[in-house]
């Protein structure tokens, strides 16, 4: 019984984080398609650039808690003198601050045709470089919690998805950002970035909470 609540514990403690990350996507994606009309394009590049950084931080805030819980886990079951924990930040969690400090001096007019294609470019990079967190997150969560057949099927499906998502918004992101950078269309170039990267944390953060939901129907 013991275990049994601890799971669904763990289950439920990260939708907070997804779901204010799938929110935050929607948000910058909003804000993007709104600048491509022309409406105050490069604030609203801005602003999404903030919104954008807040998503990868919360994303980071859901990874360390789930990596954490299991840690804590572990230390209860390994006995008097034995502990083990998770100190790692993502790369996501570092984009995100860096993004967010580019979005404000874009703001306040300090060369926002540069600093918001560099700050693409970050989270760009960050997508791909924490692509496989997920996924090898699922897999200590399925192992750790006892998930086994269709449930564990689903599950990694979801984090391979997640993964595959990840990597092609985050090279796309990339891309854009440095014709951005080299002055190809730059204000169109960097909306456009960064509706697919809004598009993209949409679409993780409601794979997330789908997986986090299994997880926690798998408990019941």
């Amino acid at each position: 019984m013991n275990g049994q609540h601890e799971t669904i514990q763990t289950s439920l403690v990260p939708m907070g984080n997804t779901v204010a990350e799938a929110l935050v996507g929607l948000a910058a994606l909003a804000m993007a398609i709104i600048g491509l009309a022309q409406i105050y394009p490069w604030l609203l590049a801005a602003v999404s650039t903030i919104a954008l950084g807040a998503a990868f931080v919360f994303e980071a805030g859901d990874v360390s808690r789930r990596f954490a819980l299991l840690a804590h886990d572990d230390d209860q079951n390994a006995g008097p003198g034995i502990s083990y924990s998770w100190g790692g930040m993502t790369a996501g969690f570092l984009a995100g601050c860096t993004g967010i400090a580019m979005g404000v001096l874009a703001i306040l007019g300090i060369v926002p045709h540069t600093l918001i294609p560099v700050a693409i470019i970050v989270y760009g990079a960050a997508l791909v470089m924490d692509s496989g967190t997920q996924a090898s997150l699922s897999e200590l969560e399925n192992e750790h919690f006892g998930v086994r057949g269709i449930s564990q099927e689903l599950a990694r499906e979801s984090a391979s998805t997640l993964s595959g998502i990840k990597v092609l918004v985050g090279l796309g992101a990339v891309t854009l950002g440095i014709l951005a950078i080299i002055k190809i269309v730059p204000q169109q170039l960097s909306l456009v970035a960064l509706l697919a990267l809004g598009a993209g944390l949409l679409m993780t953060g409601s794979l997330v909470t789908r997986f986090v939901s299994l997880g926690k129907n798998r408990t019941h």
